[in-house]
């Protein structure tokens, strides 16, 4: 039987990206996917470093799995147990004295390097670490897609050059490199041929896509748009970026025509913030400024009047005081976004941020966080409930985790419950029968919502 690998994956799209390529090299060399961490013959754990809680989940798994290691020793092969991503590239060697029972570590550039990893631990040679930076400027690099699916996470640039205070990202990705926009259109005319009909653009800051060769994110999405390989290619989606690149070009990408416009482009925007507070901005070495965020949006909103707009925010950031936090309470009305992604600061070891005083309570950043998401739940319950009677376009993802909730009236009780994203990057589940759905785009009328997705029934 062919060797089995388990990976757990921390953290953002970019980590899921890496997960994504870790499965296609360990594939390519005989191994197959298992769909529990004890039937596996090699874990990885891809960890996150963004917070202090991420790291601490990371570890605390990596203890699990050695006593899940510990029991396979005596029943057959030894598991063998790796970590990377930012967390293996951050920590290096000194996760072997939390862990001396890893096998392995290695950092964000070397997932290609796996198959040589796997082979000097088979010939006897034990706690490697792999993670040094690749030091060229230069980014080339062809996407893998682990099994066929209709979606793909496409990487355009690495590394982060803004060195905001809170982020230790500088440290774990490294500096920005962009890809040639040639090269990333064959790489997606070869996914659009392979089946793929979403491409999501992946980046820490997508805006600053070639400022090291001469090139411009907005210009690749209308090469992306143009190109006749690309023909079959339905939405195009990018995440993340920064406020201070994106350009009044990029938002004319949005209008719904014109020569500015990119149809491709899915009616999405995550842009974060992260705080409401122009001071607490500036101590977080954001160097954007509120006003300007707000005017960037309501400019989208008129271009793009369906456009679905989600955030990043930090609360209990070094003297963020009551004024400061209702900022950021006053910023969530202003913009009215579906989602936020909210939570409260910890300071990252290394950063400049980790220099200032933590003065804000536990107590109080808990208080500010559970009171910025109930805020972010009544706007979203009513953004979402605008979308009731609508016809809208989704992309089916897979079956719903919940498949006891009820079905929309006059559907079949034996119909499975399907769950998909409309471009606007909407959850609608809703109800079919007969015929697996994943990876189709299906229309569905909306019937119902709530303040975290939409229900609806399929119109054929």
């Amino acid at each position: 039987m062919a060797p089995k690998f388990y990976i757990k994956t921390f953290g953002c799209q970019m980590n899921v990206a890496d997960s994504e390529r870790m499965a296609a090299v360990l594939s390519e060399c005989g191994l197959e996917l298992a769909d529990r961490a004890e039937d596996s013959d090699l874990i990885i754990i891809n960890g996150c470093t963004v917070r202090e809680k991420a790291v601490h989940k990371a570890i605390s798994v990596l203890g699990e799995y050695n006593l899940l290691k510990n029991r396979r020793s005596k029943e057959r092969l030894p598991l063998v147990l790796g970590i990377g991503g930012c967390v293996g590239q951050l920590e290096k060697s000194t996760l072997f004295k939390r862990a001396p029972y890893l096998d392995f570590i290695f950092g964000t550039d070397a997932i290609d390097s796996l198959p040589e990893i796997l082979f000097r631990l088979k010939s006897g040679e034990k706690q490697l670490v792999y993670t040094d930076f690749d030091k060229t400027m230069d980014f080339s690099t062809e996407t893998k897609v682990f099994q066929k699916r209709s979606q793909a996470l496409v990487n355009i640039i690495k590394g982060c050059d803004k060195h905001c205070t809170y982020c230790i990202v500088p440290f774990t990705r490294g500096r920005e490199k962009s890809r040639t926009t040639k090269e990333i259109v064959g790489d997606v005319a070869r996914l659009v041929t392979s089946g793929v009909r979403e491409v999501m653009l992946l980046g820490q800051n997508v805006n600053s896509f070639g400022n090291t060769n001469g090139e411009s994110f907005p210009a690749l999405l209308h090469a992306i748009n143009a190109d006749p390989g690309c023909s079959a290619l339905k939405r195009i989606r990018f995440t993340s970026s920064h406020p201070l690149d994106f350009s009044d070009d990029l938002v004319s990408c949005f209008s719904k025509s014109g020569p500015c416009s990119v149809g491709r482009l899915a009616e999405h925007l995550h842009l974060p913030v992260q705080s409401g507070s122009n001071r607490i901005l500036q101590l977080m070495g954001r160097n954007h400024k509120i006003e300007d965020y707000i005017q960037k949006m309501k400019r989208l909103r008129d271009l793009s009047p369906d456009i679905g707009l989600s955030t990043d925010l930090i609360v209990g950031f070094p003297s963020e005081s009551d004024a400061d936090f209702n900022d950021t309470l006053s910023l969530l009305d202003q913009v009215q976004f579906d989602s936020i992604y909210a939570f409260a600061y910890s300071p990252r070891p290394g950063t400049k941020a980790a220099e200032m005083p933590d003065d804000v309570a536990p107590a109080i950043k808990n208080e500010r966080l559970n009171k910025v998401l109930k805020h972010q739940l009544g706007i979203a319950e009513k953004r979402y409930a605008s979308r009731v009677g609508k016809l809208m376009e989704v992309l089916v993802e897979g079956e719903a985790k919940n498949q006891g909730m009820n079905h929309s009236k006059g559907s079949d009780s034996k119909a499975i419950i399907w769950s998909g994203r409309t471009s606007c990057n909407r959850v609608v589940n809703f109800a079919a029968e007969g015929v697996d759905l994943r990876g189709k785009f299906v229309n569905v009328k909306i019937t119902n919502a709530t303040s975290l997705s939409l229900h609806g029934e399929i119109v054929k």
